[in-house]
């Protein structure tokens, strides 16, 4: 009883261990002698796809006589990042050309294992949903770049550079179709029409078989005009808004004017101090602001009425405001 909770244990354990692994597989070194025994995982940023140097190594493990790796999950991060796996010749060679990286999405959720092979690294299986669809692009912009770029190589003797362009316009269109393909095309091009605009032009002039792109073209059409019908409703709501302010503006102008009508009867200070009493200013707040005595204004409220022939503050209100009868 005791020896067979041990083996159950021991199997548990292992499925355990095995569940940590999140990266595994084989190398395939066709002379492992040429080869360092050690594979480097590294965490590439998007910007740098291109580029090896701008790898993150993350860890570095030994490579089993048989080619067998792995890395646990502990190294990669919970949501999806990019990957690369590379191994190094113990000696650098001449033009060497043979591959011996490989990139991939992967999240700490997820596994991947690759496979034995004839290459350096073979086919792998991956759980992760983002790489299957990645793969599916790259797979798909390698048909189109052969497509268009192997007829280039005796033509242009700037080939160099119209192979360049037409890779940038290419992969742009697999974004496009893409984008298509998950039906999100439609409001892409609705909230950015000028960047389609510019990309459609740049494809006519590209020499790409128009096919391939009209679908863009027709929906670029459409939707641009429903983008300038809407900017066209917004500007015109817009300077029924702004023709609306002007006319309030005015009125309230004219009645500010017709309210504060200087009397040529009373002099510049007798004036200031009607204009502070129609704003409801008392005594003493008409000589703070006017920083005179509360005795000097007492005297102009006086000259006032006798120049205005009214008799109290209630009349004069009523008069500046126009509500006298």
């Amino acid at each position: 009883m005791h020896k067979l909770f041990l083996f159950f244990v021991v199997i548990f354990l292992g499925l355990q261990l095995s569940a940590q692994d999140a990266v595994s597989g084989f190398v395939n070194f066709d002379d492992s002698k040429t080869w360092k025994t050690k594979i480097y995982l590294s965490q590439v940023p998007l910007s740098g796809l291109d580029n090896n140097k701008s790898a993150i190594p993350i860890a570095i493990t030994d490579i089993q006589k048989n080619g067998f790796f792995k890395f646990d999950k502990k190294h990669l991060s919970d949501s999806n990042k990019i990957y690369r796996l590379h191994v190094e010749r113990i000696r650098k060679i001449v033009n060497d050309t043979v591959t011996k990286n490989v990139t991939f999405m992967l999240s700490g959720k997820d596994k991947i294992q690759f496979k034995k092979g004839k290459s350096i690294f073979g086919n792998y299986s991956t759980t992760n949903k983002g790489d299957i669809e990645w793969q599916k692009l790259k797979a798909f912009e390698s048909s189109l770049v052969s497509q268009y770029l192997v007829q280039d190589e005796r033509i242009n003797p700037r080939k160099g550079f119209v192979k360049d362009s037409l890779q940038i316009l290419m992969v742009k269109l697999i974004g496009i179709k893409q984008l298509e393909s998950k039906q999100l095309l439609d409001k892409d091009i609705s909230e950015n029409p000028s960047y389609y605009l510019d990309l459609l032009e740049a494809l006519k002039e590209s020499g790409i078989d128009a096919s391939e792109y009209w679908f863009l073209e027709k929906r670029t059409a459409y939707l641009t005009q429903v983008t300038l019908e809407k900017e066209l409703q917004k500007s015109k709501w817009l300077n029924a808004f702004l023709i609306l302010v002007v006319i309030l503006s005015g009125v309230f102008v004219i009645k500010f004017k017709k309210g504060h009508v200087p009397d040529p009867k009373l002099s510049k200070q007798e004036q200031n101090v009607k204009v502070l009493i129609l704003q409801g200013k008392s005594n003493k707040e008409i000589a703070n602001e006017l920083f005179i005595s509360l005795s000097t204004v007492k005297t102009h409220i006086t000259n006032i009425y006798s120049k205005l022939n009214i008799a109290s503050r209630k009349e004069l209100l009523k008069k500046g405001t126009g509500t006298s009868t």
